[in-house]
């Protein structure tokens, strides 16, 4: 019997950014009354305030190294030391992490499965360590086969695919009535602000550019800012301006409770986008390929003026509505990732009641298929054929009912014709989507 359908009874859960705090705590909070947890969490970028204000217990191995090549390789050697005696010790069944490579090394070398999650094709030297060596790897549609492959998945039965954002795991997450925000005596309309990944291994040198356009939004006096940095240094650029600097210790995820979101944080603006809150991006580095996806939805300039204009802009009600109306929609045919985990654990130890997957679909099923295909993004024909999985005569036939009734749309490019769901296609797959979970309710 292979690890992968061992029963399990203990999950470890690794915690190595803050991202990882908040996605595996509706994990934890469904799974807690079946299952035992190990949490370890390393000490970086306020994790262990996350955790606090979660109410979740973890054990505190391991450092960041920084950007510094000779640290990040003795902070790796030290957390291992550190990580294998308390994984020998507790003994779990599998390890869910985002893609911390200490913590997948020891699942490796204690042969304990491991499932990942793939987001960001940049950091290529980190996706060799951890995806070579994971049994399970969670991936956006948006990605190729081709780029996986050069991020080290090289076994595409590995793979379990899904449609969105990582950030999805938020769509189910309940949020507080309570707004930590007017507790610091800040009225709305509030914009919240997170500055740059400093120790990102693919950030390069700073630029003013978040500061800048803040600088200018501030003299307005039209909003209340509200800035959570990551570092003492960015601390104390943000607090010679007249904006509210924040810490760490709320337990809802930091936008929930903003008007909109403004920075150069790219998971921050894809869990705004989830939430359906205005967001706007500072990003002036290399993109990865989610947050190439998130620019079709969002503004997103590096020029300080034109980025403090779209904020502007966004503070009016009817802006804000006719985003929040968009976003929705595409947000509801999305996937939450940790719900896909949730089930497939229960899978494995034969609990869940989830439907399967037919292995023959009706004309329904496939219709949305293809309208789920061409939902996040314009899709030539020979694409939505590989995502719907048909043939390229019914998929013509098919598409001219849809471009009928009004649910996806056609446009003529240099390129070729490229296919788009309508917001009518997108509310079919939001009944749909309804109607599935009340029959299949658990």
């Amino acid at each position: 019997m292979s690890n992968e359908q061992k029963k399990i009874n203990k999950i470890w859960i690794a915690v190595g950014t803050p991202f990882q705090a908040n996605f595996f705590a509706p994990v934890i909070n469904e799974l807690s009354r079946d299952y035992e947890f190990l949490i370890t969490a390393r000490e970086h970028d306020g994790i262990f305030s996350i955790l606090d204000a979660k109410g979740i217990n973890y054990i505190p191995v391991g450092r960041h190294g920084g950007k510094d090549l000779g640290r990040k390789l003795e902070a790796y050697a030290r957390t291992i030391q550190e990580m294998v005696p308390i994984v020998e010790r507790e003994k779990p069944d599998i390890l869910l992490t985002e893609r911390w490579p200490e913590a997948v090394r020891v699942a490796f070398g204690l042969d304990i499965p491991s499932w990942t999650i793939f987001y960001d094709e940049r950091e290529t030297h980190v996706n060799q360590m951890v995806f070579p060596l994971s049994s399970r790897i969670f991936c956006p549609r948006f990605y190729t086969l081709h780029e996986l492959y050069q991020s080290g998945v090289t076994d595409p039965e590995k793979i379990s695919w899904f449609n969105g954002f990582h950030t999805c795991y938020l769509k189910d997450e309940p949020r507080s009535t309570f707004n930590p925000y007017h507790g610091k005596n800040a009225k709305d309309p509030l914009v919240f602000v997170r500055p740059e990944p400093d120790f990102a291994s693919f950030f390069p040198m700073h630029k003013p550019v978040l500061e800048t356009a803040v600088e200018l939004l501030a003299k307005t006096g039209n909003s209340n800012i509200m800035v959570l940095p990551r570092t003492e240094e960015q601390r104390k650029r943000y607090e010679e301006m007249d904006v509210t600097v924040l810490d760490q210790s709320i337990s809802d995820c930091p936008v929930a409770h903003a008007d909109i979101a403004l920075g150069a944080a790219e998971t921050m603006l894809m869990e705004a986008f989830v939430l359906s809150k205005p967001c706007v991006s500072a990003i002036y580095w290399q993109q990865s390929k989610p947050v190439q996806e998130l620019h079709r939805y969002i503004p997103h300039s590096t020029e300080p003026e034109q980025i403090a204009a779209y904020v502007d802009k966004l503070l009016d009600d009817e802006e804000r509505r006719a985003f929040i109306q968009r976003s929705s929609l595409l947000v509801k045919n999305m996937d939450n990732p940790a719900k896909l985990m949730i089930n497939e654990i229960r899978r494995l130890n034969g609990v869940s009641k989830e439907p399967g997957i037919f292995a023959r679909r009706s004309k329904l099923e496939i219709c949305l298929d293809i309208i789920q295909s061409t939902s996040l993004r314009p899709m030539r024909l020979t694409h939505v054929m590989r995502e719907a999985n048909i043939s390229h005569n019914e998929l013509k036939r098919i598409l001219t009912n849809l471009e009928s009734n009004g649910l996806v749309s056609s446009e003529e490019t240099v390129g070729g014709k490229l296919y788009q769901a309508t917001s009518e296609g997108l509310r079919v797959l939001e009944d749909y989507r309804g109607i599935r979970q009340k029959l299949f309710v658990e």
